[in-house]
């Protein structure tokens, strides 16, 4: 696909599923961490992934750092088993189609979160969206009919992690954000979390902190769901391994991830470092 084809016209999902080649844009249950919301949530939650920062010709991580690009769980979980890339194969194809096939991409996704929205009335759980897996997308512009996807679903539980601050000016009422922390940008992490919205920060400890920089630090690892967690508190996030290894002891140790003996960190207990 490119920008020189014809536009693609979206009748069902089984017919861009054939047009595509692909399984789906996004799904249910589909990461183990995922899988975490359905048992502690009781919650169904939709997430896509896409291809991350600019590694599909098109740039959907407006504010990346070189730690978060190195250390994307682009390239942890499943994908460090998948030696046909077949994974990330399919999220190159998606951010083509949401780049250059704008229209049928928000059609077939509007009718795939309704799709599922549908499953998980009739299994009897509470249902989530989560659009940027491995993307950071402002989708409060990107319109179906001339709504964006909050005023189109408007009792549908949205959340996301984002680093761009200014999201945080005008959020949807239906959408939780989650402003995540780089190391570099404590200026604007404090700034969201004296409004009341919650930072996610990443650790290199099995044992996470009871507070960092003064703030409470709750397990972000135990759910997904962000919506439940309260307000004006950090997200604690255990480091999660990547496939290069040289690469991940890199960002292991980076200023990306705060080390447990940060002097920042505040512990109920002494731990062993």
């Amino acid at each position: 696909m490119n920008k020189q084809n014809i536009s693609m016209e979206f009748i069902t999902i089984s017919k861009a599923v054939k047009a595509t080649g692909l399984a789906y844009l996004g799904d249910i249950n589909s990461s183990s961490k995922i899988k975490k919301n359905q048992k502690v949530s009781n919650n169904y939650t939709f997430i896509m992934y896409l291809l991350p920062h600019k590694a599909s010709g098109y740039n959907v991580c407006p504010m990346a750092t070189k730690e978060c690009i190195l250390g994307c769980l682009n390239t942890s979980g499943r994908v460090i088993m998948d030696i046909t890339n077949r994974i990330l194969n399919s999220r190159l194809t998606k951010t083509k189609l949401f780049f250059e096939q704008r229209e049928f991409f928000m059609n077939w996704l509007f009718a795939s979160i309704k799709a599922k929205q549908n499953k998980a009335i009739r299994d009897g759980f509470d249902y989530s969206v989560r659009l940027n897996g491995t993307s950071d997308i402002d989708w409060t512009t990107h319109k179906v009919n001339g709504l964006n996807v909050f005023e189109t679903f408007p009792n549908i539980q949205f959340y996301d992690y984002t680093k761009v601050p200014k999201r945080f000016n005008n959020v949807p009422e239906n959408y939780h954000l989650t402003f995540s922390y780089t190391g570099y940008n404590w200026n604007d992490t404090q700034k969201i979390l004296k409004k009341g919205f919650n930072v996610a920060v990443v650790f290199n400890t099995n044992d996470l902190p009871n507070e960092y920089k003064g703030y409470k630090v709750i397990n972000g690892d135990l759910t997904d769901f962000r919506p439940n967690d309260g307000d004006g508190v950090i997200i604690g996030l255990k480091w999660k391994t990547i496939a290069n290894k040289v690469v991940n002891e890199q960002i292991r140790h980076s200023m990306f991830v705060v080390q447990p003996n940060d002097k920042d960190c505040g512990y109920l207990y002494k731990i062993a470092v």
